[in-house]
């Protein structure tokens, strides 16, 4: 079965008949006959320098029958191509030698696959569907290993597969289908870096998409469900009139029992008998109990009654399921759900969600499948004892995703519509659901969640609970599942959620909205921009999410054709409007995309235009006057131009930050919209410009690249010649003599405000617990240089404990103040407590060297926690009456450390906001644990030796008045 060409020695006019990965053999007896291992291969000319090869593998493996276990024989075939360029694709066949008329007639066998080097290009073909067009691709690239290859698609090819991606009839579904195996399995779509020159180098990435894309739209148009992963309210909740008209009732738990067997040939202990749920009692298994919902109580026990379970049952035994005479295996996918006759049972791919009638025709004849009819289903529901059939059989339960399906086409699912309450499932694990044959009440039994599964306790709770199915009338044409289409703007809102909280263990909830883009692509391949938010609780059982009561945590994400995507990520709570964030909104322009942020005056809008390339690939570049307004802004100083500038840079970093592997990057690419012309010189101007307006920390900026084209246009020698004359010379902290080593440390220590800090200043003296386990400290006089004696430590090492932590804080968690936790993010560092319901922060958001310093401040009411400048006198009352402390000068400055730097910042305390290094230590050594003396005269650190052995020393350092 496997076909290989002979190798061409010199005969190079010769065609190449290349490789052939082996069609699927169509019998048990075919597929016997075949070698257990057959490789192959075949030189591959691209005209690059190199010849690398195509090959095929396959392999054969042959199970012999278990008469005892009702096993037939089987013939498991695995297949592998492998392309020039490192790309592969891998399919598998299972042929069973069963008896005749015990299993379903096999679909349509899997066809061959051709593989040729011809011409220097690569040609694929799928023989035997006439349908398939062959797939031509052309090198353009080598690099020194295979994984550097990149292909396109050739012109040709455009041209006959244009018409197949808008075909929906059953011969394109069939060749679609091939082709999104082929393709969008691996082979060679995977994702290549774009290449500024090769406008079409992305073109077999884009064809994978397109693929996918048509394929949707074929089982849309065939009543398929499209999107099988999640129910169609939570892909598009706007589409209410696609919903039916389910109700459920308050759950009522009524009793125990333990987990069912997993033998599918038992009998269920768990039935329905006029309009009563019946218990089989787990004990003896020889009585049961029947509950009556309407009346909500329970029967008397009398003995098992099973009559009529048999009758209905679906059981499925090791030979496959009794149908008539025979017994016949469903196709694996599938599971049955309900006995419709003696002949006939309805199966359920819950992966599909497709509902399939197996049945043994009348007069004899081999099993076939066919589509369930509604009188049917109706009919064995009513009769039956209990199923997940629900709407008179138009519906069918899932349990396992809370959800119910369509039986009959157009499929699609929806989520069960629970109400979230306290006493809902939440994130319970269902099983063993039953509908009564009336479809009024439905009983399941309920697991535990899974954080608070105890393998003690197997017990599952029997809930009973209502069912209400209104009218409802399936809609003659299939409903897109697709999100709902938007003929304005799309808009990214502002963080803020108005929905009922959520709890940590329900499901994300989810809300899209996508518009028509007009980017000049073929106009039979159509491109919308699609916006998600995706809306999450925070886990209260998490210590780092235990501050977040009530909140949310909400991802908003702009996706547009070419990989492009934006990102925001907020937190919030019910009702809170109170972000600074204002609205992004999208407009698709003919050719262009532009982005802005609503309500920031003169916003320059982020236009892009689109490079269009086969089958929709599209490349991004800035449009000119983009570029033109930034220069316009950039030359004023005014608030609101430095307003429009910022909030223009935080759009960019939307896109920065999402990293997006997408058509035609590599995963270690990122295509940022800031790569964009000079785009990256732009948003340094920006970050300049800011600096020079708020006094942030100035030597960030002077090492602005000043030479190219970008920087003349953006005036960037100018701007860092400003940035220079911002610096000022360090004159604080003049030094009286030279630093002192006043002894050596086993490891760095503990200082305020820490709850028990292990260094700290105490009436003028230098502090230090013992490091020997002793529980003993001393203390050294800077004034006359001398340690005193070892004395038992003490509980209060100064006065003010308030000013220490109550309890200790881990960056990005919660922040113990006032008595409540406050969620802290790991851009927000904490430096002083100042009372016992204020603390000052620095937020290094903008940069661990452009700190700005802010007071989290909490109310002695119930009110809002409050965010507000500091003050010079409440810094310099908490550093005069605390341990030691970042605060010197009366209060004006503040100790910075950011991390990765050796030595710590000395940064004034309030607008605006400068920072200079403190030339503490030369760069043999690193700096920590630094801290003033409460009345400013003295500055206590560690000093590490970068060099082994890597001694640690403790330093003390005179300090003249800061003027």
């Amino acid at each position: 079965m496997l076909i290989l060409s002979a190798p061409l020695d010199s005969a190079a006019e010769a065609p190449s008949q290349g490789v052939v990965l082996a069609a699927e053999p169509s019998t048990f007896a075919e597929a016997k006959t075949l070698p257990d291992k057959l490789t192959g291969s075949a030189a591959c000319d691209l005209g690059l320098g190199k010849t690398p090869d195509i090959t095929v593998f396959q392999s054969v493996d042959v199970r012999q029958a278990i008469p005892d276990f009702c096993r037939p024989a089987e013939a498991v075939i695995t297949q592998k191509l492998s392309l020039p360029d490192g790309s592969h694709v891998e399919r598998s066949f299972r042929i069973v030698d069963d008896a005749p008329g015990t299993q379903l007639p096999p679909p349509p066998p899997r066809p061959r696959i051709r593989v040729r080097c011809q011409a220097r290009r690569l040609e694929l073909s799928v023989e035997g569907v006439p349908e398939a067009p062959p797939l031509t691709l052309e090198p353009i690239g080598i690099g020194v290993s295979s994984a550097s290859l990149k292909f396109r698609v050739s012109r040709d090819s455009e041209a006959r597969l244009l018409p197949l991606l808008v075909r929906d009839d059953a011969g394109a579904r069939r060749a679609l289908e091939e082709w999104d195996f082929l393709v969008g399995k691996g082979v060679p779509s995977r994702m290549y870096v774009r290449d500024a020159n090769l406008p079409e180098a992305d073109s077999v990435a884009g064809l994978a998409a397109a693929f996918e894309r048509a394929r949707k739209r074929v089982a849309l148009a065939a009543g398929d469900d499209p999107e099988q992963d999640s129910p169609r309210d939570v892909l598009a909740p706007d589409l209410e009139g696609d919903r039916p008209p389910l109700k459920t009732g308050d759950p009522e738990t009524i009793g125990e029992v333990q987990p069912p067997e997993s033998d599918s040939t038992a009998d269920s202990d768990l039935f329905w008998r006029q309009g009563r749920l019946c218990v089989v009692q787990q004990d003896t298994g020889k009585r049961m109990r029947c509950y009556d919902p309407a009346a909500r109580r329970w029967g008397k026990a009398v003995a098992v009654d099973r009559s009529g379970l048999t009758a209905w049952s679906p059981r499925m035994g090791r030979c496959g399921i009794p149908l008539g005479t025979r017994n016949v295996r469903p196709p694996e996918s599938f599971r049955p759900e309900l006995r419709l006759s003696p002949r006939a049972v309805l199966l359920w791919n819950r992966w599909a969600h497709e509902a399939r009638v197996m049945e043994l025709p009348e007069g004899g004849g081999p099993p076939r499948l066919r589509a369930p009819e509604a009188e049917e289903l109706k009919k064995a529901m009513l009769a039956s004892t209990g199923s997940r059939l629900l709407g008179e059989g138009r519906f069918i339960l899932d349990e396992d995703r809370k959800q119910f399906c369509s039986v009959r086409r157009p499929l699609g699912c929806w989520s069960l519509p629970w109400d979230g309450r306290p006493e809902d499932e939440g994130g319970n694990a269902l099983s063993e659901a039953r509908v009564s044959p009336d479809g009024r009440w439905i009983a399941y039994l309920r697991g535990p969640a899974p954080s608070k599964v105890d393998s003690d306790d197997r017990m599952l709770g029997l809930v009973v609970r209502s069912l209400e199915f209104g009218p409802y009338v399936a809609p003659r044409e299939p409903v897109s599942t697709a999100p709902r289409l938007v003929r304005t703007d799309v808009v990214m809102e502002k963080p803020a959620w108005g929905g009922p909280a959520l709890r940590w263990n329900d499901d994300d909830r989810l809300a899209r909205a996508r518009i028509a883009c007009d980017l000049g692509q073929d106009p039979r391949i159509p491109f919308e921009l699609e916006t998600t938010l995706t809306v999450s609780p925070y886990n209260p059982l998490d210590p780092a999410d235990a501050c977040h009561s009530g909140w949310v945590k909400l991802r908003q994400e702009l996706t547009a054709p070419g990989g492009l995507k934006f990102v925001r990520r907020a937190s919030a709570v019910t009702g809170d409007s109170r972000s600074s964030e204002g609205d992004v909104k999208v407009r698709c322009q003919p050719g262009r995309l532009s982005l802005w942020v609503e309500g920031v005056p003169g916003f320059p809008a982020l236009s892009l235009t689109a490079n269009m390339g086969a089958f929709g690939a599209v490349r991004w570049d800035l449009a000119p006057e983009t570029e033109t307004r930034l220069q316009a802004l950039l030359a004023r100083d005014d608030a609101p131009a430095l307003e429009a500038l910022d909030a223009f840079a935080r759009l960019v970093k939307l896109n920065d930050d999402a990293r997006v592997v997408s058509y035609g990057m590599k995963p270690d690419e990122d295509g940022h919209v800031s790569r964009m012309g000079c785009l990256a010189t732009a948003l340094e101007a920006i970050s300049a410009r800011r600096a020079l307006a708020d006094g942030a920390h100035p030597e960030l900026h002077v090492s602005l690249k000043t030479d190219g084209v970008c920087a003349e246009r953006y005036g960037m020698r100018a701007l860092q010649q400003r940035l220079q004359a911002a610096t000022l010379p360090l004159r604080v902290g003049a030094v009286k003599g030279k630093a002192e080593v006043i002894g050596p440390v086993r490891s760095i220590p503990r200082i305020p405000p820490e709850r028990q800090p292990q260094l700290y200043w105490r009436d003028g003296t230098l502090c230090m617990a013992q490091q020997d386990g002793t529980n003993q400290m001393r203390c050294y006089d800077p004034a006359v240089r001398k340690w005193g004696p070892a004395v038992d430590a003490q509980d209060r090492p100064f006065p003010r404990e308030d000013l220490l932590l109550k309890s200790q804080y881990d960056s990005g968690s919660c922040y113990p103040v006032g008595g409540r936790s406050i969620p802290i993010s790991d851009e927000v560092r904490d430096v002083l407590p100042l009372s016992p319901r204020a603390s000052l922060f620095a937020d290094t958001s903008r940069g661990a060297l452009s700190p700005e310093f802010k007071v989290i401040e909490v109310p002695e009411d119930a009110g809002p926690v409050r965010t507000r400048a500091p003050t010079v006198e409440e810094l310099a009352r908490a550093a005069r009456a605390g341990g030691g402390s970042a605060s010197l000068g009366e209060g004006r400055f503040l100790l910075h450390v950011s991390k990765n730097e050796r030595s710590p910042w000395l940064c004034t305390a309030v607008r605006p906001w400068r920072c200079w290094k403190l030339p503490l230590e030369s760069e043999a050594y690193d700096v920590r644990a630094a801290m003033a003396s409460p009345d400013g005269r003295w500055l206590s650190y560690v000093r590490i030796a970068r060099e082994k052995p890597y001694p640690e020393e403790l330093v003390v350092l005179p300090l003249t008045p800061i003027p």
